[in-house]
Protein backbone atom coordinates (compact mmCIF):
# COMPACT_ATOMS: atom_id res chain seq x y z
CA UNK A 1 0.00 0.00 0.00
CA UNK A 2 1.45 3.34 -1.04
CA UNK A 3 1.59 6.01 1.66
CA UNK A 4 3.84 9.09 1.95
CA UNK A 5 6.64 7.58 4.06
CA UNK A 6 7.87 8.46 6.58
CA UNK A 7 5.00 9.92 8.57
CA UNK A 8 6.09 12.24 11.37
CA UNK A 9 4.86 14.93 13.71
CA UNK A 10 8.39 15.95 14.64
CA UNK A 11 8.49 13.73 17.73
CA UNK A 12 7.05 10.40 16.58
CA UNK A 13 7.95 8.82 13.24
CA UNK A 14 6.09 5.99 11.51
CA UNK A 15 7.86 4.16 8.68
CA UNK A 16 7.53 0.75 7.02
CA UNK A 17 8.94 -2.06 9.15
CA UNK A 18 12.21 -3.66 8.12
CA UNK A 19 13.76 -7.02 8.98
CA UNK A 20 16.27 -5.12 11.14
CA UNK A 21 13.34 -4.12 13.42
CA UNK A 22 12.75 -7.75 14.46
CA UNK A 23 14.88 -7.64 17.65
CA UNK A 24 13.20 -4.44 18.85
CA UNK A 25 9.72 -5.84 18.10
CA UNK A 26 10.59 -9.03 19.99
CA UNK A 27 11.84 -7.09 23.02
CA UNK A 28 8.37 -5.76 23.82
CA UNK A 29 6.00 -8.16 22.02
CA UNK A 30 7.09 -11.09 24.19
CA UNK A 31 6.38 -9.20 27.40
CA UNK A 32 3.30 -10.50 29.26
CA UNK A 33 1.68 -7.05 29.45
CA UNK A 34 1.76 -6.87 25.63
CA UNK A 35 0.83 -10.49 24.96
CA UNK A 36 -2.32 -10.06 27.03
CA UNK A 37 -3.76 -7.86 24.28
CA UNK A 38 -2.32 -9.10 20.96
CA UNK A 39 -3.63 -11.97 18.88
CA UNK A 40 -0.34 -13.11 17.33
CA UNK A 41 2.30 -13.82 19.94
CA UNK A 42 5.97 -13.30 19.23
CA UNK A 43 8.26 -15.34 21.48
CA UNK A 44 11.36 -15.80 19.33
CA UNK A 45 13.47 -13.74 16.96
CA UNK A 46 12.41 -16.04 14.12
CA UNK A 47 8.72 -15.37 14.88
CA UNK A 48 9.43 -11.64 14.92
CA UNK A 49 11.18 -11.85 11.54
CA UNK A 50 8.33 -13.98 10.19
CA UNK A 51 5.73 -11.44 11.35
CA UNK A 52 7.52 -8.68 9.48
CA UNK A 53 8.15 -10.77 6.34
CA UNK A 54 4.55 -12.05 6.21
CA UNK A 55 3.05 -8.58 6.51
CA UNK A 56 5.43 -7.02 3.99
CA UNK A 57 4.59 -9.77 1.48
CA UNK A 58 0.86 -9.01 1.60
CA UNK A 59 -0.07 -6.20 -0.83
CA UNK A 60 -3.02 -5.05 1.30
CA UNK A 61 -1.08 -5.05 4.57
CA UNK A 62 0.91 -2.35 6.29
CA UNK A 63 3.34 -2.96 9.14
CA UNK A 64 5.26 0.01 10.46
CA UNK A 65 7.84 0.70 13.10
CA UNK A 66 7.07 3.55 15.48
CA UNK A 67 10.18 5.53 16.38
CA UNK A 68 11.05 8.20 18.92
CA UNK A 69 14.50 9.76 18.70
CA UNK A 70 15.43 7.13 16.10
CA UNK A 71 14.62 4.23 18.46
CA UNK A 72 11.91 1.65 17.66
CA UNK A 73 9.40 1.86 20.51
CA UNK A 74 6.39 0.20 18.91
CA UNK A 75 4.60 -0.91 15.79
CA UNK A 76 1.39 -0.02 14.02
CA UNK A 77 -0.31 -1.41 10.96
CA UNK A 78 -3.12 -3.49 9.64
CA UNK A 79 -4.85 -4.65 6.52
CA UNK A 80 -6.92 -3.00 3.80
CA UNK A 81 -10.16 -4.80 2.88
CA UNK A 82 -13.37 -4.27 0.95
CA UNK A 83 -16.44 -3.70 3.12
CA UNK A 84 -19.34 -6.12 2.90
CA UNK A 85 -21.96 -5.34 0.30
CA UNK A 86 -25.36 -6.74 -0.53
CA UNK A 87 -25.05 -5.41 -4.06
CA UNK A 88 -22.17 -4.79 -6.40
CA UNK A 89 -18.72 -4.82 -4.84
CA UNK A 90 -18.00 -1.28 -3.68
CA UNK A 91 -15.04 0.54 -5.16
CA UNK A 92 -13.82 1.60 -1.72
CA UNK A 93 -11.61 0.10 0.94
CA UNK A 94 -11.67 0.01 4.70
CA UNK A 95 -8.69 -0.72 6.96
CA UNK A 96 -8.31 -2.82 10.09
CA UNK A 97 -5.81 -1.16 12.49
CA UNK A 98 -3.67 -2.54 15.31
CA UNK A 99 -0.71 -1.25 17.30
CA UNK A 100 1.62 -2.09 20.17
CA UNK A 101 3.94 0.20 22.11
CA UNK A 102 6.77 -0.94 24.34
CA UNK A 103 5.44 -0.60 27.91
CA UNK A 104 8.66 1.20 28.87
CA UNK A 105 7.44 4.04 26.61
CA UNK A 106 3.74 3.91 27.52
CA UNK A 107 1.78 6.89 28.77
CA UNK A 108 3.70 9.40 26.66
CA UNK A 109 1.24 9.83 23.81
CA UNK A 110 3.29 7.74 21.39
CA UNK A 111 0.49 5.36 20.42
CA UNK A 112 -1.89 8.31 20.05
CA UNK A 113 0.52 10.20 17.81
CA UNK A 114 1.31 7.14 15.66
CA UNK A 115 -2.39 6.33 15.31
CA UNK A 116 -3.20 9.89 14.27
CA UNK A 117 -0.40 9.94 11.70
CA UNK A 118 -1.38 6.62 10.11
CA UNK A 119 -5.14 7.24 10.15
CA UNK A 120 -4.69 10.64 8.47
CA UNK A 121 -2.44 9.10 5.79
CA UNK A 122 -4.90 6.24 5.22
CA UNK A 123 -7.83 8.62 4.71
CA UNK A 124 -5.74 10.74 2.29
CA UNK A 125 -4.98 7.51 0.41
CA UNK A 126 -8.71 6.86 -0.05
CA UNK A 127 -9.49 4.59 2.89
CA UNK A 128 -13.11 5.25 3.84
CA UNK A 129 -13.23 3.70 7.30
CA UNK A 130 -10.52 2.63 9.77
CA UNK A 131 -11.63 -0.01 12.28
CA UNK A 132 -9.89 -1.13 15.46
CA UNK A 133 -10.75 -3.63 18.16
CA UNK A 134 -9.71 -3.46 21.79
CA UNK A 135 -10.61 -5.57 24.77
CA UNK A 136 -12.90 -3.58 27.09
CA UNK A 137 -10.39 -3.88 29.93
CA UNK A 138 -7.64 -2.35 27.76
CA UNK A 139 -8.62 1.17 28.78
CA UNK A 140 -5.35 2.70 27.51
CA UNK A 141 -5.95 1.42 23.97
CA UNK A 142 -9.54 2.63 23.94
CA UNK A 143 -8.29 6.03 25.12
CA UNK A 144 -5.75 6.13 22.24
CA UNK A 145 -8.54 5.49 19.75
CA UNK A 146 -11.14 7.89 21.17
CA UNK A 147 -8.48 10.62 21.47
CA UNK A 148 -8.04 10.22 17.69
CA UNK A 149 -11.74 10.55 16.93
CA UNK A 150 -12.69 6.87 16.83
CA UNK A 151 -16.21 6.11 18.00
CA UNK A 152 -17.34 3.02 19.83
CA UNK A 153 -19.58 1.03 17.49
CA UNK A 154 -20.29 -1.87 19.77
CA UNK A 155 -19.10 -4.35 22.35
CA UNK A 156 -19.22 -8.10 21.89
CA UNK A 157 -19.76 -9.54 25.35
CA UNK A 158 -17.44 -12.36 26.42
CA UNK A 159 -16.37 -12.82 22.80
CA UNK A 160 -12.66 -13.64 23.09
CA UNK A 161 -10.97 -16.23 25.27
CA UNK A 162 -7.98 -14.50 26.83
CA UNK A 163 -4.58 -16.10 27.35
CA UNK A 164 -5.37 -16.39 31.07
CA UNK A 165 -8.53 -18.42 30.40
CA UNK A 166 -10.99 -15.58 31.06
CA UNK A 167 -13.60 -14.55 28.49
CA UNK A 168 -13.15 -10.92 27.47
CA UNK A 169 -15.48 -8.28 26.05
CA UNK A 170 -14.27 -7.04 22.64
CA UNK A 171 -14.97 -3.44 21.61
CA UNK A 172 -15.13 -2.27 17.99
CA UNK A 173 -14.26 1.36 17.28
CA UNK A 174 -14.12 3.13 13.92
CA UNK A 175 -12.94 6.37 12.36
CA UNK A 176 -14.67 7.58 9.20
CA UNK A 177 -13.10 9.82 6.58
CA UNK A 178 -14.74 13.24 6.78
Amino acid sequence: MELPWPLTDGRVTVRPAEEADAPAFLAYKRRPECQAYITRTVDTLEQSRSLIADRLAEPDSVLCAVLVDGQVVGDIGGRRYRPESLGPEPDVHDFYLGYTVNPDHGGRGIASAATGLLVTALHHAGIRRVVAKAFAENVASIRVLTKNGFRLEGTERLAVLGRDGRWLDDCTLAHLAE
